[in-house]
């Protein structure tokens, strides 16, 4: 009997040593599903974080965009157009209508075919608008310069228009807004003979 004993005792003996390496290993684990489980909320929570600064920056940028277009409702636009034999300046408001606005032919000290298209006409011609353009009280100005021709005389242009109004913190933007050539439009098919 004592032979059987021992082995019941060496069986509890054994599962109290299992027991007592288990009971380590279920804290253990317990504590890292909790750990994982903090973890797994904190991501949550940074993501949803996430994506409501995400959601916000977006919002903060629209009302920038909002703001901005308030601003430009109150300006007005100078348009330039220079083509190789004639130069048009033009006011309008925001919309589009028509403030003022004059060419190289309309002034009186060119009257002629060839002297339009100089240099001089076209900063004659802005200085004389720029002037007209005082008259009306105009606070901002966006710039919108078209035409094919050199840099210089685009920028003596837009100086010659300052020059008239008598302000230099009147104009607020620049744009060049000139179309890029495409090669023309597609030629029509050969006739087959």
């Amino acid at each position: 009997m004592s032979g059987s004993a021992t082995k019941s005792e060496k069986s509890c003996l054994s599962t109290l040593l299992i027991n007592m390496m288990i009971q380590p290993l279920k804290e253990h684990l317990e504590k890292t599903t909790a750990e994982q489980d903090h973890v797994e909320q904190q991501v949550i929570a940074d993501r949803s974080l996430k994506s409501m600064n995400f959601v916000q920056s977006v919002l903060e940028e629209y009302e920038r965009s909002e703001r901005q277009r308030d601003r430009e409702k109150n300006k007005d636009f100078v348009h330039f157009l220079l083509i190789h034999n004639n130069t048009f300046v033009t006011v309008t408001d925001d919309k589009g209508n028509k403030k003022t606005g004059a060419s190289a032919g309309c002034l009186e000290e060119i009257q002629g075919g060839s002297r339009r298209s100089t240099k001089y006409a076209a900063e004659a011609t802005a200085e004389h608008v720029g002037r007209s353009a005082k008259n009306l009280g105009m606070k901002s100005v966006v710039v919108e310069v078209k035409g094919s021709t050199y840099f210089g005389k685009k920028k003596a242009v837009i100086l010659s228009f300052r020059k008239g109004v008598g302000r230099k913190s009147l104009i607020m933007h620049i744009h060049d807004v000139t179309q890029l050539s495409h090669n023309g439009c597609r030629l029509p098919r050969k006739r087959r003979v």
